[in-house]
């Protein structure tokens, strides 16, 4: 099987009625997933989920009427609830505020990013990527959309999410994302959404726009997003709501994973979370895969994608028998993109198990 595959065009609004139209079983399970864990992880009822879901969506309108238009159209075509819609494309700070409270950060989150510079590649283009880890029974899908004025992005999100997560557009403008948690996290500080964010980098031109988008505005919660645009830029940026690090590509390779790698140098306190060396060993692993396989190519980087050293808690994420069966996390995606092509290589669940498939932005 390959990851279902939509194409959305024109306005955001027509964009989410279309999402919405596509994907309404699989927007409407999400929604219960999110729901109950709300309720069993974090200990907040659906009523107050929702009720502190509408304050922030009112100040959503204010930072993006275009955003909240796809989310509308989300709603209107799916016959779907607009508060629990919001909850879907707000749930990164309503959700990681909560657990990394509750210290289960490493163990709801797992995912590992890359980036390879032109000098550290076979075929001289800029790559990038990571393995997307999550819920096991989230529904998630690959996304083509066409704006209005043309230009095109091409993203990985979960259905009823609007705009995508990881992804890249036909500007050459690449995203690869991890999440990640700070002390002084607090969705009630409202500033623009994590969702939102990854919406408006895959709208912007070039770097410089994209990292303005991050660091230019205030946040509510600490998030890791790797950024590309060819030829030949790359820079990881981490973002809590109070500092921010900007960190380059050392050897012509960059890694993350979901921990500061340096909470100091950033001016960030991270909760406690005796699971942080789990995501310290990935990021690592990845690290080390990069530059022994140089220089690399895309058949490599699916290998590297593969990785079951310390299994399951590996590049390639597996059930962990040792958790709770609310805390499993598996590799939901595997993503390579060739920034150069413009095109991606995905694949629907495990890489160990699923073939990866090529998407070309043009199609």
């Amino acid at each position: 099987m390959s990851l279902p595959h939509f194409k959305f065009i024109g306005a955001t609004y027509e964009q989410g009625l279309a999402h919405g139209e596509a994907l309404q079983e699989s927007i409407a399970k999400n929604i219960d997933i999110y729901l109950n864990r709300f309720e069993n992880e974090a200990g907040i009822s659906k009523n107050e989920l929702l009720e502190n879901t509408s304050i922030y969506l009112n100040v959503l309108r204010e930072q993006s009427p275009e955003y909240v238009n796809g989310m509308n159209g989300i709603a209107e075509s799916s016959n779907l609830n607009m508060l629990e819609i919001a909850m879907l494309n707000l749930r990164y700070e309503l959700l990681y505020h909560a657990l990394g409270k509750l210290l289960l950060s490493e163990a709801v989150d797992g995912c590992t990013s890359f980036a390879v510079l032109p000098e550290a590649a076979e075929n001289k283009h800029l790559l990038m990527g990571q393995n997307w880890d999550w819920i096991p029974d989230v529904d998630c899908v690959l996304t083509t959309s066409i704006d209005t004025d043309g230009l095109r992005r091409m993203a990985f999100t979960e259905a009823g999410i609007f705009g995508g997560k990881p992804g890249m557009n036909s500007e050459s403008v690449g995203l690869a994302v991890n999440g990640m948690y700070s002390t002084s996290d607090d969705w009630s500080r409202f500033q623009k959404p994590f969702h939102l964010r990854c919406y408006e980098v895959l709208r912007s031109p070039n770097m410089d726009e994209a990292l303005n988008e991050l660091a230019g505005t205030p946040r509510s919660c600490t998030t890791n997003f790797m950024l590309g645009h060819r030829p030949s830029r790359v820079v990881d940026i981490e973002l809590a709501p109070d500092s921010l690090r900007l960190i380059d590509p050392i050897n012509g390779v960059l890694a993350h994973a979901n921990h500061l790698v340096d909470p100091k140098e950033a001016g960030v306190s991270e909760p406690l979370n005796p699971r942080r060396h789990l995501s310290e060993f990935r990021h690592k692993r990845m690290e080390e895969l990069l530059n022994e396989q140089k220089p690399l190519n895309v058949a490599g980087m699916q290998e590297i994608l593969k990785d079951h050293e310390r299994q399951p808690q590996s590049l390639c994420r597996h059930r962990d028998d040792t958790l709770p069966d609310s805390q499993h996390t598996i590799t939901k995606t595997a993503m390579i993109m060739d920034l150069e092509e413009q095109k991606m290589w995905l694949t629907d669940g495990q890489p160990c198990k699923a073939q990866f498939k090529e998407f070309s932005l043009s199609n």
